[in-house]
């Protein structure tokens, strides 16, 4: 698992989002915690229950974008990701985006 350098942060995680990332460091699932990620080999945004993610994709280069605590929270982040992107790059090529910032 592989953090990127703009977590993207729902408003009710914004104080606490350091303890979430050490769990996840730490392989210890949180009960509302999901992630919003782009997994190995794919170019989409995937919104994942922690501890599903710790146990099948751990130990794979998953690119982790976001945090948010519930289904619904991580639901909007996705939207704000897209709508940054547009902003940003005036196309909906998030995954390009996101690489773009890692080099």
């Amino acid at each position: 698992m592989v953090f990127s350098k703009k977590i993207y942060l729902s408003p009710d995680i914004k104080q606490d989002y350091r303890k979430y990332m050490r769990m996840l460091k730490f392989n210890k699932p949180g009960f509302l915690l999901h992630l919003v990620v782009f997994l190995e080999g794919e170019e989409t945004l995937s919104l994942v229950h922690n501890s599903i993610f710790l146990n099948n994709y751990r130990k794979t280069d998953a690119l982790i974008v976001g945090l948010a605590l519930g289904k619904k929270s991580g639901i909007e982040l996705i939207s704000n990701i897209v709508e940054d992107t547009y902003r940003t790059r005036k196309d909906f090529e998030y995954y390009s985006f996101f690489k773009m910032e890692e080099v």
